[in-house]
């Protein structure tokens, strides 16, 4: 065979898609896609940002994530072999930890690892993906509540059978976020809790929760002896000394309208007399929480708008 017919095989082998196979790395596609109960999933490290470590065995490759835990790819199937060491990351350092690990295939399951906890060494996954469609990874809190569930996808790698952007393997929500809210009129609206308790002798703060066009001024009546109103900004100030319930009338007002409404303070034993509604540092956070995050998430609060809707920080 001459040099011409050698190259047109060699270039024949080497550009036929169905001749060898493609893998890709879980950790390289996008896992914005992927749905997480806490946290953010982190590509070749753990949901806390640390390495990859189930029962003291190191991985550096693969995806740390947290129950309830959904990734859908779209195999086509174009897929040969799904394959992973799963388990509990050594960073949750507490029994409590339960996970269960599925692959599913076009609706139906896989593979299932049982209930896995904190120090089981890590299990195998290996799957013949061939013909499947579409192929999800599901990890799930056991029932008893996600606390801890700190899940890794460890050496996980998808082995294809034919050349596919890597892009396109990846399955992402095609509902666009909306809004249900009626749009805002712009005349005034006071929002947030009707009553406030404090004990006696505490700072109080507590700033009146209105939307609508701005400027904005404010105006408060029969406020306890003690406490004062920044008529700009709407926050009630100062504390009080004397027991006893009190009912003040707080107004909004603006270009358009005004607003009022009774206040009820409860100066007493008794604080936190309606459910916060704001930001739980832990439930997003957890141990990682510091200074600046907590920060950043007061200054979104009220650049955003949520303070004027009654959020608290």
């Amino acid at each position: 065979m001459n040099k011409t017919a050698w190259g047109f095989l060699v270039l024949f082998l080497l550009s036929s898609p169905q001749l060898y196979a493609q893998t890709v790395w879980l950790d390289e596609l996008d896992l914005s896609a992927m749905e997480i109960g806490w946290g953010n999933p982190n590509s070749r490290k753990s949901v806390e940002d640390h390495t990859l470590s189930v029962a003291g065995r190191k991985f550096d490759r693969g995806v740390g994530t947290h129950a309830v835990s959904t990734y859908l790819l779209n195999l086509d199937g174009k897929g040969k072999r799904f394959s992973a060491w799963v388990g509990v990351d050594d960073e949750v350092d507490t029994s409590i930890a339960s996970i269960e690990f599925s692959v599913l295939g076009d609706g139906k399951v896989l593979w299932q690892s049982g209930v896995m906890k904190w120090r089981d060494p890590p299990k195998s996954v290996e799957i013949d993906a061939s013909n499947i469609k579409l192929l999800g990874l599901l990890v799930t809190d056991a029932g008893d509540g996600i606390g801890w569930d700190h899940a890794d996808w460890c050496d996980a790698k998808l082995e294809l059978a034919d050349s596919t952007r890597v892009a396109s393997l990846v399955v992402k929500r095609t509902i666009k976020p909306y809004v249900l809210t009626p749009p805002d009129s712009g005349r005034p609206r006071i929002n947030g809790a009707k009553v406030f308790g404090v004990r006696l002798g505490n700072p109080f703060l507590y700033t009146i929760a209105a939307t609508g066009k701005r400027p904005m001024t404010f105006e408060a009546r029969r406020l306890p002896e003690g406490l004062q109103l920044n008529r700009s900004t709407g926050r009630i100030t100062g504390t009080i000394k004397r027991r006893g319930e009190y009912k003040a009338i707080v107004t909004a007002r603006n270009s358009l309208a005004k607003a009022e409404r009774e206040l009820r303070i409860v100066a007493g034993d008794e604080i936190c007399l309606t459910p916060p509604m704001g930001w739980n540092s832990w439930n997003c956070w957890a141990c990682a929480v510091d200074d600046q995050k907590v920060r950043a998430s007061a200054d979104a609060m009220v650049s955003s708008g949520l303070a004027n809707h009654g959020w608290n920080y």
